[in-house]
């Protein structure tokens, strides 16, 4: 069985690391057989990754992703190639995604802390779907993860997915989604067919307190060199 962390952020958006540091990281010190970078509203990353993977001959897969600021809250867009406009409404997104082939998973649903799409949204869209991150290894998962397994199976039946939404390197990996295989496209296939599991947890305290770090120097110009 394949194991994938789907919920990664970079440099290239509000991430501590890297593509080249995160792409050591998995190598190196994990049991993962794909990542996706998904950066808010940002693709470049994700290609790097993908490219630089490729050209290395690197046992890690890298399926392209980003994170997308709807006017209904955030989605993970897998497996596009052309960056899709931020604000749109959520529906608008999905459509979007699926005109290039790509898979849409709403971020951390229901969540008190992040942009999220809530329950009515939800029930108007889970025919549209393609999967819900039932397990979020971040703050945007407390306290919403334990309710989302319950209600995606009796309610919505989409691929269930779980991503750690590292901002730092040991963060990665924390939650992640099994799958049959190791490839990006066996992945995508699990997906669609919905024939995926989440598990993990949460971040432990000490990505806690790097990400909560990060999150000040990002904040306060004066720190950011610090």
């Amino acid at each position: 069985m394949g194991k994938a962390d789907l919920h990664i952020h970079s440099t290239y958006s509000d991430g501590s690391a890297s593509v080249e540091a995160i792409l050591a990281h998995v190598e190196q010190r994990s049991d993962l057989d794909v990542i996706a970078i998904t950066d808010h509203d940002c693709l470049e990353g994700a290609l790097r990754a993908r490219d630089r993977a490729a050209a290395k001959r690197m046992r890690v897969a890298v399926l392209v992703g980003v994170e997308i600021s709807t006017r209904d809250g955030h989605l993970l867009a897998l497996g596009i190639e052309r960056l899709i406009a931020a604000d749109l409404s959520m529906a608008e997104t999905v459509a979007a995604v699926h005109e290039q082939g790509g898979l849409a998973i709403a971020a951390h649903p229901l969540s008190w802390w992040c942009p999220s799409a809530s329950r009515a949204m939800l029930d108007a869209l889970h025919t549209d779907l393609d999967g819900l991150e039932v397990l979020n290894g971040s703050f945007a998962g407390v306290p919403i993860n334990w309710r989302l397994a319950a209600l995606n199976a009796a309610h919505y039946g989409l691929a269930a997915c779980g991503g750690s939404d590292a901002h730092t390197l040991n963060a990665i990996g924390s939650a992640c989604t099994h799958f049959a295989g190791d490839s990006v496209g066996e992945l995508l296939q699990a997906i669609r067919m919905r024939r995926t599991w989440a598990e993990g947890g949460l971040w432990s305290w000490r990505a806690f307190l790097q990400y909560g770090a990060l999150a000040v120097r990002q904040r306060v110009p004066s720190l950011r060199s610090a």
